[in-house]
């Protein structure tokens, strides 16, 4: 893939497209957070100008602002900081009752995958629940066929497979299944076919 083009993945013969929207929310995301550190630095300057200036009311004027610049300051960059954290912890296996996983992180919100015997990947159903606002109630699965949804030999509870999470991304009407889209191809499946890739380059090495 050249460098800086935009890679796409396709569905039962659909592309899917990159998902525009997410980019801009993701820059305007960025845009507020480096105002609000400007904000910050701008009012520091201005209360030791107006104190140079013996001007106490204005520079008590800005102090007031102050407690309001750090909350709106904490609020954008918490959830980057804690995303770091999610990343940093994804690629550690864990390990529930007989079966292992994976984490991952979506938006902050742990997804466990458990891989097979062929290392497909099944995706907890009660995490993707969680994130897309699946009522239980409304029995959605009922027409998922076995390769799609259930009980996989590597996990104790119901997953959903690559294609039954595709397929619940496709016709899902939550405002969030283009970036959980977008987050399988990128931050799932280019790391398992990467590490598959690099397990096939060991063995023949070692075979060679």
């Amino acid at each position: 893939m050249l460098p800086g083009s935009i890679e796409c993945a396709s569905y039962q013969g659909e592309m899917l497209k990159p998902f525009k929207s997410d980019d801009e929310r993701a820059i305007r995301t960025w845009v507020f957070r480096i105002v609000s550190v400007v904000a910050i630095f701008a009012v520091i300057a201005g209360i030791s100008m107006f104190l140079r200036k013996g001007d106490v009311l204005h520079a008590t004027m800005l102090i007031a602002t102050v407690p309001v610049l750090a909350f709106v300051l904490s609020r954008s960059w918490t959830g980057f900081l804690f995303t770091l954290l999610e990343r940093a912890k994804r690629y550690v296996e864990g390990a529930e009752g007989g079966h292992r996983h994976e984490w991952y992180a979506f938006k902050g919100q742990r997804v466990r995958v458990f891989l097979d015997k062929t290392q497909r990947p099944w995706f907890a159903l009660n995490e993707i629940a969680f994130i897309l606002a699946v009522k239980e109630e409304e029995n959605p699965f009922r027409h998922y066929g076995s390769h799609e949804y259930g009980i996989p030999e590597s996990a104790s509870e119901y997953c959903l497979s690559e294609a039954g999470l595709r397929r619940l991304i496709k016709y899902s009407p939550h405002p969030d299944t283009g970036a959980l889209g977008l987050w399988l191809e990128r931050e799932v499946l280019r790391v398992l076919r990467n590490r598959k890739e690099m397990q096939a380059t060991n063995g023949a090495v070692r075979n060679g």
